[in-house]
């Protein structure tokens, strides 16, 4: 067995005290390929004796340390030796890479064990070249400095232009492969389609979303959607089903409904919430990160589909397999429907994929302002009651006095941790007007800014500790939204809740840090934050969430709008954006007019 210890100071230095180079190895709970290495290398003794007795084993969380990942992903890539999940590199005693092994399925044992082999050579015969390497490759990652500049507002000039022209006019998605779901981008074209329709840009969109569900990529019989596809007709998955990704797309798929007007949306929508409800909601009260990925439960042997029904022939496709067993694919929803019941009854002869039953902040934070925007637009209150649960739960595990913790104690709260538990306390705020949650939310923002805040260029950092010297702070949309970004919108509104300058004010000096890096096809939310500096509409309510206009106000959604909760002096509303103030506003019907719905 091999005795893996954590990445931290302690472990350095018993590289360095020992003289023996790291082994670092870097999973996802999640991945099947994670899974298989450990079973097949990683589980054998002859393996692990070698491991033990020339290495400091390592061993990292992706989900608990996507800082760490990061800096090594980048490192593998410049290696050459590509960047994923399960990533082993060698590292010197101060953390640098300087080797790495590939993960090949068809490799057996005897090709781990020449690479670990060699690595150890190098490491004892040229070891000058062990240092000079690993430093190469630690200066190629190193970011470079880019200085602040004034906000651009030509950004907001027809950024759908530039996605658009990127756009697989196929398949949907962008033409590169593997194929991930373009969640900021899709958000940023669906509000840009409100604003101004043009019909390439539904077709992107429509493309885009039909694409995902009439492929593989959404489990037609169950609901949820894997994470990506290696393919450009969205035909084989990667089989793991992840809470961030599925909140995402209920996002996305609710945004279209609003916008378009077409219930395919708010069926997908629907059927992923169920999903989530039904298998990623613990009994604790609290949203779980992941369903792991098992390519046998979700493709089928001819002969099943066969027994299930002849039809199922027009839901296979001889593009659309693995290990020779199909994968259903969606282009006859209306079939699907028709035997659900007996795909499921299939199904439950097979072993149920494992759940990781972590909590995590960040999880937490975007699964539950998933489920309130949900709620606005179904008007389901278990969907709001799950959510205020969720983030209740969280926050009195992960947030205790001046700590926040991403998922447990000593693994403090990274960028994505902050951005999304706050916005998702602003949500709960907009919907309730209880002031507690923007006081939460205050305070995290105020830990945000003590522990990520770039006092010297601006914008957040991804983590309060440098890793092999490096502090990131990244904006690109790869492929979630940037949390940078997702902050600017929080300090916006804030801002406009609180009426404190100090916030509007940070979100100038973050939004100038990352001008010069952004454009609408890397950093489309960072394009949505600059909207929102420009054009945020507060919806400032002077009556009761239970009053007639107080409801529309909560179920009639548009971008860049947020809810203020004011003094109830009567029931009508004040609009505002910035300092311009509005007539107010006393019936629902005039609420849907002023917000062209």
């Amino acid at each position: 067995m091999i005795k893996w210890l954590p990445y931290n100071k302690e472990s350095f230095q018993k590289a360095e005290l020992e003289n023996k180079p790291i082994f670092l190895h870097i999973f996802a709970k999640w991945s099947s390929y994670c899974k298989k290495i450990k079973e097949d290398f990683f589980d054998d003794p002859e393996i692990g004796e070698i491991i033990n007795e020339n290495f400091i084993p390592i061993l990292v969380n992706r989900d608990e340390r996507p800082d760490i990942d990061s800096i090594y992903q980048k490192a593998s890539y410049i290696i050459g030796q590509g960047s994923g999940w399960p990533l082993n590199l060698f590292l010197n005693t101060e953390g640098k890479p300087f080797a790495g092994i590939t993960y090949k399925m068809n490799e057996g044992k005897d090709y781990f064990k020449t690479m670990i082999d060699k690595a150890i050579e190098l490491y004892k015969t040229n070891y000058e070249k062990v240092l000079s390497r690993s430093q190469v490759i630690i200066d190629a990652i190193k970011p470079v400095e880019v200085v602040p500049s004034e906000i651009r507002e030509e950004l907001l000039q027809n950024p759908e232009e530039d996605i658009v022209k990127e756009i697989d006019f196929e398949y949907g998605g962008f033409k590169k492969t593997p194929k991930f779901p373009p969640f900021a981008h899709i958000d940023l074209l669906l509000w840009k389609y409100w604003i101004r329709p043009k019909p390439w840009v539904l077709n992107a969109i429509e493309k885009t979303l039909k694409g995902m569900i009439y492929g593989g990529l959404y489990d037609n019989i169950e609901g949820g959607f894997h994470r990506y596809c290696i393919d450009n007709a969205w035909m084989i998955p990667h089989f793991e089903k992840l809470a961030v990704d599925n909140a995402w797309h209920i996002i996305n798929f609710l945004d279209a409904y609003i916008i378009l007007k077409d219930p395919f949306y708010r069926e997908i929508a629907i059927e992923t919430i169920d999903y989530i409800r039904k298998n990623l909601f613990s009994e604790e009260g609290f949203f779980c990160p992941s369903q792991f990925a098992d390519s046998f439960y979700y493709t089928w042997e001819e002969n099943e589909l066969q027994e299930i029904s002849p039809m199922t022939i027009a839901l296979v496709d001889g593009k659309s397999m693995v290990d020779g067993r199909f994968i259903l694919i969606g282009r006859d929803r209306q079939l699907i429907k028709q035997l659900r019941d007996k795909f499921l009854l299939k199904r439950k002869q097979k072993s149920y994929p494992e759940i990781d039953k972590t909590l995590y902040s960040y999880v937490n934070g975007i699964c539950a302002e998933a489920f309130i925007k949900a709620w606005r637009v179904i008007k389901d209150k278990d969907l709001l009651n799950k959510a205020i649960m969720a983030i209740d739960k969280t926050l009195s595990y992960l947030f205790a006095g001046e700590n926040f913790y991403r998922t447990k104690e000593n693994s403090p709260a990274l960028i994505d941790d902050y951005a999304y538990i706050i916005s998702a306390l602003i949500s709960a705020y907009e919907v309730s007007g209880e002031q507690k949650y923007i006081d939460k939310a205050v305070n995290l923002m105020d830990l945000a800014l003590e522990n990520l805040w770039d006092g010297e260029n601006g914008g957040f950092y991804e983590s309060p500790e440098a890793i092999l010297s490096i502090k990131q702070k990244n904006i690109h949309d790869t492929p979630y939204p940037s949390s940078n970004s997702i902050m600017i919108i929080n300090l916006l509104k804030l801002y406009a809740i609180t009426g404190s300058e100090r916030f509007i004010n940070l979100s100038s000096v973050a939004l100038k840090a990352f001008s010069n890096l952004s454009s609408a096809y890397l950093s489309p939310y960072y394009v949505k934050a600059l909207l929102s500096y420009f054009d945020l509409l507060t919806l400032n309510l002077y009556t009761s969430i239970d009053s007639s206009i107080g409801k529309a106000a909560i179920h009639q959604i548009t971008p860049f709008t947020v809810i203020a909760h004011r003094t109830i002096e009567g029931e009508y509303i004040i609009p505002s954006v910035g300092t311009k103030m509005f007539d107010p506003i006393k019936t629902p019907e005039d609420l849907s007019k002023f917000l062209r719905l």
